[in-house]
């Protein structure tokens, strides 16, 4: 475990790592606002987060092609504070991870212990450590070879659902979350893509339910060990609708999942920030666990204004500003991401599910979105690209409005790896 802070005041900066995305959008917001000077750090030149009025950029080489040299430049940029960083990717945490006893030197951060760390980047390690403190899981198996895809081919429900162990890395080689597959013979299919990449996957059951099934506990453990937030947020929509991130989310209350999360967390030691993602089975009426996210997620912002700000309460936890308990949130507050939720509406349109009223109601209702903020309107502006990404929506949706026809495998694209 690294966690380190002293007395100080809130003159440390803050260091957002990945900030491309709304998961480093809404840690810039829920810090800047605060009157907390912050530091954007990314790879990309052209990351959203370093447009908002909240934020100082830094470009740094990629953490994952250049890591030696991602780390000189963040050692570089340090003041006389021991400023704080927090990931918000994958990538991001696993090289704090990776250099921490460097990084701890200069810089603050509270996350996992390396093995905690890497058994939950790891997808095959955290279903394992979830199955040894029994966690409640779908049928899960992990095939090396074409040999144990034949035997879990005839132990599988389908349909069933084919996941890396390392999202980040298969995302560069597939663009997608994963591969729905609905007989023995598609898993097959599937396994000898993967295979041929070099890439591990595991296959589990789909947990067979609506989006408005799936829910995330999300929790901050501090230095003390101790848990000092926690927050419930469920799917209203997302994109893709059967494997994607979600497009709106609701925040509410659900004792039964706040068990299950939370048992995990602390039966693994968990420190820092992280989300648990269930979901109920309708067959069943049960609750499943589907992955740890050991870090920001993508809606984080929704928590800052349900009265929870993860961010604030890490950084004032580090820094030694001082530790308090935010355990209780405003139910209802809802948060959006405009142009995914435009496109997983049109799945539900096609269906005779949702007509444009629905849609129209929903925006009404939002609290926050992924990237527009009447006080920093620059992520927005900057995602958009002057109007190019609400065409690239409109296109999308004429080209593929038919896509993920049941008969086919499912191509579950996702933001990119680590927005869940």
């Amino acid at each position: 475990m690294s966690c380190g802070g002293d007395n100080v005041s809130r003159k440390a900066r803050a260091y957002i790592l990945g900030v491309s995305t709304p998961n480093g959008v809404g840690a810039i917001r829920s810090l800047g606002r605060e009157g907390i000077e912050v530091i954007a750090v990314d790879h990309i030149p052209d990351a959203v987060g370093f447009h908002s009025r909240y934020a100082k950029p830094l470009i740094i080489p990629n953490p994952e092609v250049r890591p030696n040299e991602a780390l000189e430049e963040l050692l570089s940029s340090h003041h006389t504070e021991r400023d704080v960083l927090l990931p918000t990717s994958d990538a991001f945490v696993l090289f704090l991870s990776q250099y921490r006893e460097q990084l701890e030197e200069r810089f603050r951060f509270c996350i996992p212990s390396q093995r905690i760390l890497n058994g939950m980047v790891n997808k095959r390690a955290q279903y394992e450590e979830a199955m040894r403190v029994g966690a409640p899981l779908p049928p899960t198996f992990f095939p090396s070879d074409m040999s144990e895809v034949r035997e879990a081919a005839d132990q599988l429900i389908y349909p069933a659902f084919i996941k890396p162990y390392y999202s980040h890395i298969w995302n560069q080689k597939f663009g997608n979350k994963g591969f729905k597959v609905n007989s023995s013979r598609e898993l097959k299919d599937c396994y000898k893509r993967v295979f041929q990449t070099g890439l591990d996957a595991l296959v589990q059951t789909v947990i067979d339910g609506p989006n408005t099934n799936h829910m995330k506990v999300c929790a901050y453990y501090g230095l003390d060990g101790k848990r000092h937030a926690l927050f419930q947020t469920r799917k209203i929509r997302q994109n893709p609708v059967e494997f994607g991130v979600g497009s709106t989310m609701e925040s509410m209350h659900d004792d039964n999942a706040k068990k299950i999360g939370l048992d995990f967390l602390e039966a693994i030691n968990y420190r820092g920030i992280g989300s648990v993602e269930l979901k109920i089975d309708q067959r069943t009426g049960e609750y499943m666990m589907i992955e740890l996210n050991p870090r920001l997620w993508a809606q984080n912002i929704q928590a800052t204004y349900a009265g929870v700000n993860f961010s604030l309460i890490e950084y004032d936890d580090v820094t030694g500003y001082g530790t308090h308990d935010i355990t209780d949130w405003k139910d209802g507050v809802r948060w959006m991401d405009f142009f995914e939720d435009t496109r997983s509406y049109w799945w539900y349109r096609q269906r005779g599910i949702m007509h444009l009223s629905d849609l129209i109601r929903s925006w009404m209702k939002a609290d926050c979105h992924a990237y527009l903020a009447r006080d920093d309107m620059g992520p927005f502006l900057a995602h958009v690209n002057m109007g190019v990404e609400a065409a690239r929506v409109i296109v999308d949706l004429l080209k593929n409005g038919a896509e993920n026809a049941p008969s086919t495998p499912h191509r579950a694209t996702g933001a990119e790896a680590g927005s869940a």
